[in-house]
């Protein structure tokens, strides 16, 4: 699997090469000192019985000794080869489990190093590998995966057993399924699933190899840029509209205010009379706020910021929207620490963002809610950012609706722009922050405006007031 399979030689077994010829050179050796030894002992016999008549006995001893003698040689010879055979072979051994041990650390290097998740199942559903990122993945230790049933493993019902059933009863490879599942920490990840078979070294199937992706993070970018490049073309449009808009609707501004002093001078107006002109310069106002939101949404970033202290911000911001809250009946709360950093930006941009979202709280509220704003300093991501945060006691928002709070013109109340949340949204962009909302129906809202803390600004002690 990790290096190429070599050719099949004319003699393919190693072993028998190596050995046949040492025992060829062991028997050549032991053949000759076998010769020079019969040899030795027939000059020995001649220069013994030289002149002498040789007994029956004396030839008889002698030829016990020849036989003896080569027994002894090859037994000598069988002894050696199967001694020498026996250190090749371990050799041989000790050199092949090297080299196994090296290729199952390559392998296994090689799957611990991988991003992919790698999770092997065999035809009966027994788990037979699961590498790191697969364990990161599924959120579960190796001791919990290998020698058990997926269908132990994952649960009746679970998204990942449901797909691994599918697979596995089905046969068949399966290229980027996508499944969602609750996560351990309650998120809702996205992973993105791949199949090939797996085969064993007989050629026969042997299960299933599962790759997997955990693209939960990636498809938020995804979505992030397309939602962006939406934003860019709106923005163009909203841009455009709102400039070809403002003069006509400044011409009808004053033209109507004229025509209403110009009829008032020379005749009386009826009650009739008056409450067009009321409606008409009611509407005509609405529409002047549209535009100066749609401006104010299409706005590019300033290209100058500077520090903004957030604890003035906020009490100004509370100073102006004081009298609608008991206009409304209803609380402002504000808890602000004593010393805050200073954040980069425009305060103005930062004030109306800040004014859109308490208004908002306002209007979801009943008589008699509370709206508390708590702003407090918090280090994130390896940054530190002030937030504010804007809680209201109204009805909360659908789930459905949540998903859709900050696109342009959408709004689930009668009168209406959809507007004031898209604004501040784009605002906190332009900024570098980000804004958030946790909201459940019938359990209020909750809503936070993060700023990057100014670079050179020093920590300060928080302390509530």
């Amino acid at each position: 699997m990790f290096r190429p399979h070599p050719e099949t030689p004319l003699f393919h077994n190693l072993l028998i090469r190596q050995i046949v010829p040492i025992l060829i050179i062991v028997g050549v050796v032991v053949g000759v000192l076998l010769i020079f030894s019969l040899e030795h002992q027939s000059m020995v016999m001649v220069g013994l019985t030289e002149g002498k008549t040789v007994s029956s006995e004396l030839n008889a001893a002698v030829g016990q000794s020849r036989r003896d003698l080569i027994a002894i040689t090859l037994l000598l010879f069988i002894v050696g080869g199967v001694g020498i055979s026996a250190v090749v072979t371990y050799l041989h051994y000790a050199n092949t489990k090297q080299n196994l041990e090296e290729v199952k650390g390559l392998a296994r290097h090689i799957l611990e190093s991988i991003p992919t998740g790698v999770l092997t199942v065999s035809e009966d559903g027994v788990i037979t590998a699961a590498n790191p990122t697969a364990e990161t993945i599924l959120e579960r230790p190796a001791a919990s995966l290998l020698g058990k049933h997926y269908d132990v493993v994952f649960g009746e019902g679970h998204p990942i057993q449901v797909l691994l059933a599918q697979i596995l009863h089905h046969g068949g490879s399966m290229h980027s399924k996508e499944i969602t599942f609750d996560s351990q920490n309650g998120e809702v990840r996205t992973i993105r699933i791949s199949s090939v078979d797996l085969t064993g070294d007989n050629g026969k199937p042997a299960g299933m190899i599962f790759q997997l992706h955990d693209v939960t993070e990636w498809l938020a970018l995804e979505k992030q840029v397309n939602e962006a490049q939406r934003l860019t073309a709106l923005h163009t449009l909203s841009a455009g509209v709102a400039h070809e808009l403002r003069n006509p609707l400044s011409a009808l501004d004053l033209n109507l205010h004229l025509l209403e002093e110009e009829l008032r001078e020379t005749t009386d107006l009826s009650s009739r009379a008056n409450d067009y002109f009321k409606v008409l310069n009611s509407e005509l106002s609405r529409l002047s706020a549209i535009l100066d939101n749609i401006m104010r949404y299409a706005q590019s970033r300033p290209s100058q910021f500077q520090e903004v202290n957030i604890q003035s911000l906020v009490s100004h911001v509370t100073q102006l929207l004081q009298l609608e809250a008991e206009d409304r009946k209803q609380k402002l709360q504000v808890s602000v620490p004593t010393s805050l950093p200073d954040v980069q930006g425009d305060e103005t941009q930062i004030a109306q963002a800040l004014i859109n979202i308490v208004i908002n709280a306002f209007q979801a509220m009943s008589v008699g809610g509370i709206c508390r704003i708590i702003v407090q300093e918090r280090a994130r991501q390896e940054r530190r950012w002030v937030e504010i945060a804007v809680h209201d006691t109204g009805q909360g928002i659908d789930p459905q609706a949540l998903v859709h709070i900050f696109d342009p013109f959408y709004t689930t109340k009668e009168t209406g722009t959809g507007l004031g949340l898209a604004v501040a949204h784009r605002i906190l962009q332009n900024h570098g922050g980000r804004i958030d909302v946790s909201a459940l129906p019938g359990n209020g809202t909750s809503v936070t405006l993060s700023l990057p803390v100014c670079v050179n600004a020093q920590p300060l002690p928080v302390e509530d007031v």
